[in-house]
């Protein structure tokens, strides 16, 4: 199927006239975007069939909730064979891209105003719009994950079995403490994956399928404590902004969410470079780690030597 979209595509498709591959992020998954006279549109394919029908329930599921709770996601146009999801193309155009640019800082400022719009909507979404929750059990998942795929390849106290389960008790601790979950999450709202529309120029999020019940600042966290983009004295200053369109922070609450988000980030660069060979996400690392090391709450759960990176690692 992946070797030539066109052929499965053209019945459903009549107008289509090629597709190109895209490159996508750390999912098996695979896009393409499908050229047609006047128009373009993006295809997503699941790589197996049966483990792809409850994958796509859930992108059709939250397409149609963000779009109720007016949040901009990509239009579903077509479900094909029950492995395919056609949608509505937005560009190529990453948030990320745009914030790192500095000869477009002009944009920036609406940019922010409109992710902040954004997460104010994610949190007036009911916990019970979504069954999955970052539950205790899955929180200390997580942190496994991070354990087998990144401390033992990085960090100098993983290198024995004694360091892991020291290590491991410290993650644990730090999980437990995380009092709240209560919150519907995107779950993945970083700037890679939010896109500014080819068309409109406002700001669509993609790869919302797996919302869950989280932490009232998981979403927060995820944007200003990003691994992909550096704020720098912009994240003060959007914070600020945010608490006075009435997002209350308990800071103590969004230090914790941020230091478990950024430890469960370094787990799946780990995997990504060490399992899957996919070595692009290993100039995310240093900046991930310096987001753990900085955090307020880390003297609380960790001492400094544990998080030590042997840099020949990265070498």
């Amino acid at each position: 199927m992946s070797n030539n979209p066109v052929t499965a595509l053209k019945p459903h498709f009549p107008g289509l006239k090629k597709a190109k591959k895209i490159v996508g992020e750390a999912s098996t998954r695979e896009y393409y975007r499908l050229f047609f006279e006047k128009y373009t549109l993006m295809a997503m394919i699941f790589p197996e069939k049966e483990a792809a029908i409850p994958e796509i329930e859930k992108v059709t599921k939250f397409t149609t909730l963000y779009s109720d709770y007016s949040l901009l996601v990509p239009e579903i146009k077509d479900v094909i064979d029950n492995h395919i999801v056609v949608q509505e193309d937005l560009g190529d155009v990453l948030v990320q891209k745009v914030l790192k640019d500095k000869k477009r800082v002009s944009e920036w400022e609406p940019i922010f105003e409109e992710i902040g719009d954004i997460l104010i909507k994610l949190r007036d979404i009911p916990a019970s719009k979504t069954s999955a929750i970052l539950d205790l059990a899955r929180m200390k998942k997580e942190m496994d994950f991070f354990l087998a795929h990144f401390a033992p390849y990085y960090l100098s106290i993983g290198r024995t079995e004694e360091g892991l389960q020291e290590l491991k008790s410290c993650l644990y601790k730090m999980v437990e403490s995380n009092s709240r979950v209560d919150t519907f999450a995107h779950r993945d709202f970083h700037t890679r994956n939010m896109m500014i529309h080819k068309d409109n120029g406002k700001v669509y999020l993609v790869d919302y399928q797996d919302s869950l019940v989280a932490s009232p600042y998981y979403d927060l966290v995820s944007f200003t404590y990003d691994s992909y983009l550096d704020l720098k004295e912009n994240k003060k200053i959007f914070m600020e902004r945010l608490q006075g369109k009435g997002f209350k922070i308990e800071e103590d609450l969004l230090y914790i969410a941020a230091i478990q988000r950024n430890i469960k980030a370094l787990g799946t660069f780990g995997y990504q470079v060490m399992v899957r060979k996919n070595t692009k996400y290993s100039k995310y690392i240093k900046r991930t780690l310096r987001r753990v090391l900085s955090n307020p709450c880390f003297d609380e759960f960790f001492k400094l030597d544990f998080f030590l990176l042997d840099d020949n690692t990265l070498s």
